[in-house]
């Protein structure tokens, strides 16, 4: 089975005049393969468009426009780590490479 990835924001920072610019996104790349899973958690900033070209907050606040905001100023390559990162980590979550272990009481 292979990994499922999924980002999705968890809150952002706007402006409360004007269009309410959205300026801030904390978001969460997630990966899932069966009870296996990864995360990646961050925050970034997003550049503020020309007023003629910002939609209000009411219709850019959709997970699907705020991700695509995210994703376009990280750029294909760090979107890219991030995910191999996440996959990474289900990987290791299927078939350890190490664990931990304890002394005895």
């Amino acid at each position: 089975m292979a990994t499922t990835i999924t980002w999705k924001h968890t809150g952002y920072k706007h402006e409360t005049a004007g269009k309410e610019y959205v300026s801030n996104v904390e978001w969460q790349c997630t990966g899932a393969d069966g009870d296996a899973t990864g995360s990646y958690n961050s925050t970034t900033v997003l550049d503020k468009p020309a007023d003629s070209d910002m939609e209000t907050r009411t219709d850019f606040a959709t997970d699907a426009k705020i991700i695509a905001g995210v994703k376009a100023k990280l750029g294909a390559t760090e979107v890219t780590r991030i995910e191999d990162e996440v996959k990474a980590q289900v990987a290791e979550a299927k078939a350890p490479t190490t664990k931990w272990a304890y002394p005895l009481s």
